[in-house]
C-alpha cells in the first residue's frame, strides 16, 4: 500500500546529505560514537525507509489506516517523515520545527526535501511544542518521536498536544527512557535513573561530551506519568510501549539505525546466556522498556448539560 518510486533520486539525496552532515557533526560529533556514528546518523535521517516504518506502527496504534486523516509531527526535523506521510500514505501530513539558531539549518532544508518531494513547504513551519501553532481540536493524529528529551517544558509540550488533538483522536509520544539501560545519543549503556551530575562524569570517562547531558531531559516512565497526570480526565492511555520493546528484545527483530546494531549485538549475548526471559520480567517490573510509545486517545467532549 505504501510502496512507490522513491521521493527524490540519488543526486538530490546526496545533496542533501553534504548539507545535512555538517549539521549534525556540529551538533552530535563530540556527543556520537565516532565520525562513522554521524555518518549513520545522517543517512539515517535521510531514509524513507524509517519514516515508513514509524508511521506503519503509528497505524497500528491508531487501529486503522492514516489515509485521509490530519495528522501532526512535533518536531519534524527535515521534514521526510511528512513528505513521506502526504506522498506514501495519503495522510493530511503537517509538522513543526524551532527555528532557533542550533536548528535553523535543518528547518531550512526541510523546505527543500518538502519541494524535492512534491510537498508544499506551508506542510511543515515553525513552531515549539509548548506553544503549538495550531487551533484546538484540529488533528486526527498527532505524533513525535525523539523529540520530547529536548524540550524545554515537558509537561506543557503535553498538554499542547491534548489541546490540538480532536476528541477521539490518538496521539503518540516516542522518547528515550532514562529508566533503562540505553542512551541513544551516545550510543552506550546507561545505569538506569543515573542522575544528571553523575551521567556527565560517566560520559566524561569515555571521552564524550558531557555537556549534552545539560540539554536532556532525563525522561523516565515515571516521569512521563507525573507529567500527563494532570491530564489524565482527558484522555485515554492506550500503552507504553512495553509490548514492543519485549517483542523487539526477544526477536531482535528491529532496525539497526544509528547506534541500535550495537544494543542488538549486546541483546544478541543475553540471548546465548539464555537470560532474555529474566530480562522481561525484571524489566516490565522496573519499567526498562525503550523507547517510551506513550499512546494515549483523546477523550470525546463531555455533552454540554441543558436546564
Amino acid at each position: 500500500m505504501h510502496e512507490g518510486p522513491a521521493l527524490f533520486d540519488e543526486a538530490a539525496r546526496d545533496a542533501f546529505y553534504q548539507r545535512l552532515f555538517p549539521i549534525y557533526e556540529r551538533n552530535f560529533g563530540s556527543v556520537a560514537a565516532g565520525p562513522q556514528h554521524v555518518v549513520q546518523m545522517t543517512h539515517d535521517s535521510l531514509n524513507e525507509q524509517r519514516s515508513a516504518e514509524q508511521l506503519a506502527m503509528l497505524e497500528i496504534a491508531v487501529g486503522e489506516p492514516l489515509r485521509g486523516k490530519r495528522m501532526l509531527e512535533v518536531g519534524s526535523g527535515i521534514g521526510l517523515t511528512t513528505s513521506v506521510a502526504r506522498k506514501k500514505f495519503g495522510i493530511e501530513a503537517y509538522g513543526i520545527e524551532p527555528g532557533d539558531d542550533e536548528y535553523e539549518g535543518s528547518l531550512k532544508l526541510s523546505y527543500d526535501i518538502l519541494k524535492a518531494a512534491g510537498v508544499d513547504a506551508e506542510a511543515v513551519r515553525y513552531g515549539v511544542g509548548e506553544a503549538i501553532p495550531f487551533p484546538d481540536d484540529h488533528f486526527d493524529v498527532v505524533y513525535s518521536t525523539n523529540v520530547l528529551e529536548h524540550v524545554n517544558v515537558p509537561p506543557k509540550v503535553l498538554a499542547e498536544i491534548v489541546r490540538v488533538l480532536k476528541p477521539g483522536g490518538v496521539a503518540q509520544i516516542v522518547v528515550p527512557n532514562y529508566g533503562s539501560w540505553w542512551e541513544g545519543h551516545y550510543g552506550i549503556l546507561w545505569l538506569p535513573h543515573l542522575p544528571a551530575w553523575l551521567g556527565k562524569l560517566y560520559v566524561r570517562a569515555l571521552g564524550r561530551d558531557p555537556d549534552f547531558i545539560d540539554t536532556l531531559q532525563l525522561v523516565s516512565r515515571g516521569k512521563v506519568e507525573r507529567w500527563i497526570a494532570p491530564l489524565g480526565p482527558r484522555i485515554d492511555i492506550l500503552g507504553w510501549g512495553t509490548d514492543v520493546w519485549e517483542e523487539r528484545v526477544t526477536g531482535l527483530g528491529f532496525s539497526e539505525y544509528s547506534a541500535l546494531g550495537r544494543l542488538k549485538s549486546i541483546l544478541r549475548i543475553f540471548h546465548k546466556l539464555r537470560v532474555v526471559p529474566l530480562l522481561i520480567k525484571v524489566g516490565k517490573l522496573l519499567h526498562w522498556e525503550t523507547p517510551i510509545i506513550l499512546t494515549f486517545r483523546k477523550k470525546p467532549a463531555a455533552p454540554a448539560s441543558g436546564l
